[in-house]
């Protein structure tokens, strides 16, 4: 029989066997996983839940918005899928933008775990793929239907069963085949060691089931969560920022409303969705908005749903971050990636000693499809970060993706993938908004053609019209640009680059903290002489340079 209570101690022993089987799990995905988007830049991730679709636990080192999203999908699934349905060895796949997190190249799945021939969990699984078909991933479509192939909720393992149909259908819609059934495979295998593991530990500990394990952490969670926002001052904190957009800006408006125990975050007065790739899902919306809030006040709970019962969000039908089907929605994360600048920008006055000034990510990527030197196909994301935001106590770090958690894709595995030659790739001196604290420098990236066919280019990027903000007198980031052989270009459009042709990326910083004239002498020498700040800028902007002069260095 199950144990009807738990101690502290066993409870913390279950807990963090949990996280370390979702870990574990997830560590099966960077191994088995085909596309570098997942291996590489770990866009990935993994969590287990309850029966009802409640978050339990988490991989650690995965993305924010998928994390957020993957309950709020599993729970949408179990109405379309009824518990008498769901069997041992089934796996429920979507790539629904609305239904998921928010682009179909976000591939989400839902397997369940049995033990003892009854169903005690779920394991979810979203990663993102290099390709869905359509056009290259690019702000450019209108519309979903030119993003790629669409999978409806649908059990792609049924029993054990793959269904070789869909499987067809699937690769006959994309470029690289053998590498989405590849990625699609290795949620299989994560899941299957999830099971094992979860079985394991209810056999070790005389557990039937994980009901009273998951009330407990859940109810726990929510109850320190709730203590961590008695701590903020009741009112309403409003903020409003603009993205570059496609042809115009694009306004992102909040009000943050704190009432003792719970916050509500309103999203009403931002603009409506447009016919661009550029729509952020509410899926991905509340997910980054509940991420920010976990972040400023209680960033050492482990996740799970217990943490997101004091946080409701609301975003206008129709939108840019609500917009209604069949908005175009592959661009959603020069859009999304916003939240929790915004949600900061709204706070900063509140809680000064938490936020953070915004950050020169949204994440960029180079998206690129044609043929290798050998004549094979080609289809990938490879990602370049700006710079963080600095806060009231660090710098910010420099090419570091927030809030998006992604990881730069090494050079080596840019030039293995693609036929382009890596001539740089540098931080960028002097990039950082200054400040008390400086913000993050963005970083370089210089890459020429060696392909004698074309390689089609598109670009994920932000911050190149509007800078990332300083807060309490910290000075703004630097702005982003691409330059094509020695020429500015519109990063929001297509680009075909032929052999010899040279592509510049210079990717946005952080913006800084505080009055530049405050910054301790001993930070501005460390950074002179590490090559994050001139001798010219530091005179210029912070007043002195130390005891350094050129000279020195």
């Amino acid at each position: 029989m199950a144990r009807r209570g738990i101690d502290s101690i066993t409870l913390e022993v279950l807990w963090s066997r949990l996280v370390a089987i979702a870990e574990e799990s997830a560590g099966e995905i960077i191994r088995t996983a085909f596309s570098t988007t997942i291996r590489e830049s770990r866009n990935f991730a993994l969590v287990l839940l309850d029966t009802k679709g409640f978050l339990i636990a988490q991989a650690v080192s995965t993305m924010p918005s998928f994390i957020g999203a993957i309950p709020i999908t599993a729970r949408e699934l179990l109405k379309i899928f009824k518990p008498n349905e769901i069997k041992e060895g089934d796996l429920i796949l979507t790539n629904d933008p609305w239904l998921g997190t928010g682009q179909l190249q976000d591939l989400t799945s839902l397997s369940p775990i049995f033990y003892k021939n009854k169903l005690v969990a779920f394991v979810g699984i979203t990663t993102h793929v290099t390709d869905v078909g359509g056009k290259l991933r690019s702000p450019e479509v209108r519309e979903i239907y030119e993003e790629g192939v669409q999978i409806p909720p649908c059990k792609f393992f049924s029993e054990g069963k793959i269904d070789k149909s869909l499987l067809q259908i699937i690769r006959q819609n994309v470029r690289l085949p053998n590498q989405i059934e590849g990625d699609i495979l290795s949620h299989r295998a994560a899941s299957q060691i999830a099971s094992n593991r979860i079985s394991e530990m209810l056999e070790e500990y005389k557990l039937e089931h994980l009901e009273v394990v998951s009330s407990i952490i859940l109810q726990r969670s929510e109850n320190t969560v709730r203590d961590a926002i008695k701590k903020i001052p009741d009112g309403e904190y409003r903020f409003q920022t603009l993205t570059d957009g496609y042809s115009e800006p694009l306004i992102i408006r909040v009000e943050v409303r704190v009432r003792g125990s719970s916050i509500l975050i309103d999203f009403t007065g931002s603009s409506p969705q447009v016919d661009r790739g550029l729509n952020a899902v509410f899926n991905f919306v509340y997910a980054y908005a509940a991420y920010t809030i976990k972040c400023l006040f209680f960033p050492d709970i482990p996740n799970n749903d217990g943490n997101f019962r004091p946080i409701s969000v609301s975003a206008p039908d129709g939108s840019i971050l609500n917009p209604r089907y069949p908005a175009a929605v592959n661009g959603r994360s020069m859009v999304g990636h916003f939240i929790p600048s915004v949600i900061f920008g709204a706070l900063h006055n509140a809680v000064p000693e938490l936020v953070q000034a915004a950050s020169g990510s949204p994440s960029w990527s180079l998206n690129a499809a044609g043929t290798t030197l050998d004549g094979k196909p080609f289809a990938g994301n490879y990602f370049f970060h700006g710079g963080q935001g600095a806060s009231a106590k660090n710098d910010g770090q420099s090419c570091m993706s927030f809030p998006s958690n992604t990881s730069n894709t090494p050079i080596e595995i840019l030039e293995h993938m693609v036929p382009l030659l890596v001539e740089k790739k540098s931080s960028i001196r002097d990039s950082g908004g200054s400040g008390k604290y400086r913000g993050g420098n963005g970083q370089q990236v210089v890459v020429k053609s060696l392909s004698e066919t074309p390689i089609l280019l598109t670009f994920i990027s932000e911050r190149t019209k509007h800078p990332a903000y300083g807060l309490f007198g910290g000075k703004n980031g630097r702005a982003g640009k691409i330059t094509y052989n020695g020429r500015p270009i519109n990063p929001k459009k297509q680009l075909v680059l032929a052999q010899g042709d040279r592509l510049i990326m210079e990717i946005p910083s952080g913006g800084g903290y505080g009055d530049p004239r405050e910054r301790s002498t001993q930070l501005i020498e460390n950074d002179i002489r590490n090559g994050v700040l001139s001798i010219e800028k530091s005179r210029k902007e912070y007043g002195t340079s130390g005891n350094l002069t050129n000279s020195d260095l």
